[in-house]
């Protein structure tokens, strides 16, 4: 049987020892995989598509209605306390579910007749963003991506050939942050690491046929383990050095923070390191066969599931650098004021504001319009807020890089579009500088489909610039004027659509 292992964990900087407690699934079966979605509520799922789910942190755990009681669920992806993605095969097909109420029903969004789906993961940098990673069919390897939290998927642009006979590892998947690359394991001596655009590189794994699992720390520093070895990397998978693995059984799990602190399942065990797998430790030893591990994305738990039913849970103490509370968005006009609070920060240098614009596609441009101070180090909660101003109409994403003093940084998205609609009147604004030299823009609302005229006039009436002339959608507009060839003086500039025209006027200062 294939191995059933998946990484689903976020960045946070310090473990520091504390007790494991065991949890009362109610189930004696199998789990394949665990996700946590806040230090409440967690999923997981497991054989007989069984799938559980507790909102108390593990203080109570339900057995939900199973999407399809005749297959097996390997991997699963949580979005809040009513909303998961599950994914599952049999020997014909491969399927992956939708439940949307807690899991009290369920909706077939994908299946792959031959497939295996090895792999659902929340990708950071665009709402609803959800990674699918499975074994080739037809000499092709499955990634599909979705927008919508799982509703619907897409695979256009991703082709990585595989050879025959190759496959992957459940949950042997790592997303980075944000979301322009991921890597997976495989059954070839080899990691393969994709990027947003398509492309692809084979990552060698020497010593190493199978590797099982696979997280990273940040961006290039990753650990892998298969049933031999557990490799690090420096460099991003160029490289790979063997650092040990304790125990005996095959690495199903690995999970670390952002400096060098890891922690791995292999057979009824869990190991720690402090410095990179200079060393190793057991950190706690139990009944049954790990499957897999997950943390909680505020660094509150570390989750373990086993063969027989077990969950094993760990309450660790997390520095975390800045730790969100909220973060949130608010339209008015064309202006768009981003709002967001911490709980606690530590060294936080600020943020950098992102922005994108909307588009079906995970590898968007995303440009920095802004920089907010932190507050450095403090326990106290603190808010912050940022106005986009004079957008033009459309949908945009935003997200915030919050750096600390090091330079380190860390992303974390806005969860929702924000739309900057159409205008409610026609209207002109006043130019914006002036006076000005050499140029100047002009913001202006159309509230109706139209043909649109905007040109400039000196005082004498003549006609010395034409800015628009064209059909224009509904929406808010900016353009920028600038003619070194006229002399300084007061200009009129008119805008027209259908029957409606106002005017204003500017000057140039040179």
């Amino acid at each position: 049987m294939k191995k059933l292992f998946f990484f689903l964990l976020f960045i946070c900087s310090g473990f520091a020892s504390a007790q494991w407690t065991e949890q009362t699934s109610g189930i004696t079966s199998l789990i394949y995989s665990v996700s946590s979605v806040d230090d409440d509520v967690v999923w997981a799922c497991g054989d007989g598509g069984k799938v559980l789910r507790t909102v108390d942190s593990g203080i109570l755990w339900t057995t939900v209605t199973s999407p399809n009681s005749a297959i097996s669920l390997f991997t699963i992806q949580g979005f809040d306390a009513l909303t998961a993605v599950v994914g599952g095969s049999d020997a014909s097909a491969a399927y992956v579910y939708k439940t949307v109420d807690g899991g009290a029903t369920w909706t077939l969004t994908f299946s792959q007749p031959g497939g295996f789906v090895n792999a659902l993961k929340k990708l950071e940098g665009l709402p609803g963003l959800v990674g699918l990673q499975g074994d080739p069919v037809g000499g092709r390897w499955t990634l599909f991506f979705s927008l919508d939290n799982g509703s619907t998927w897409d695979s256009s642009g991703f082709y990585i050939p595989a050879a025959v006979g190759e496959a992957g590892w459940n949950n042997s998947y790592y997303g980075a942050d944000p979301a322009d690359r991921a890597w997976f394991g495989t059954n070839s001596t080899k990691v393969i690491e994709y990027f947003g655009d398509g492309t692809f590189i084979n990552r060698p794994t020497t010593g190493e046929i199978n590797t099982y699992a696979i997280w990273g720390n940040d961006n290039s520093s990753l650990m892998t383990g298969g049933a031999i070895k557990m490799l690090y990397t420096a460099d991003e998978g160029a490289t790979w050095t063997d650092v040990g693995a304790p125990g005996t059984g095959d690495i199903s799990g690995i999970v670390g923070g952002n400096t060098s602190i890891w922690y791995y399942t292999r057979g009824s065990s869990v190991y720690y390191s402090a410095n990179n797998g200079t060393s190793w430790s057991t950190d706690y030893t139990t009944t049954g066969i790990y499957f897999h591990m997950t943390l909680s994305p505020l660094g509150r738990y570390l989750w373990a599931v086993r063969d027989n039913g077990g969950i094993s849970r760990k309450e660790i103490d997390v520095l975390l650098p800045v730790e969100l509370s909220s973060f949130v968005s608010n339209v008015i006009n064309r202006d768009v004021n981003l709002s967001w609070s911490t709980v606690s920060e530590s060294d936080n240098a600020g943020f950098e504001i992102e922005r994108t614009i909307s588009q079906n596609s995970f590898n968007n441009e995303w440009t920095k319009i802004g920089f907010i101070n932190g507050n450095g180090t403090t326990s106290e909660p603190k808010n912050y807020s940022f106005t986009d101003r004079g957008l033009n109409t459309g949908k945009y994403i935003y997200r915030l890089k919050q750096i600390d003093y090091n330079g380190n940084y860390k992303y974390h998205s806005l969860d929702n579009e924000v739309v900057v609609g159409v205008p409610v009147s026609f209207s002109l604004s006043q130019n914006y500088p002036n006076p000005f030299n050499p140029s100047t823009k002009i913001n202006f609302d159309i509230p109706n489909d139209g043909q649109v005229d905007l040109r400039v006039y000196d005082m004498s009436g003549k006609e010395v610039g034409v800015l628009v002339n064209e059909f224009k959608t509904a929406g808010f507009y900016t353009v920028t004027f600038n003619n070194s060839n006229i002399s300084s003086g007061v200009y009129f500039y008119t805008l027209k659509s259908g029957n409606l025209v106002t005017t204003k006027k500017m000057t140039l200062l040179k």
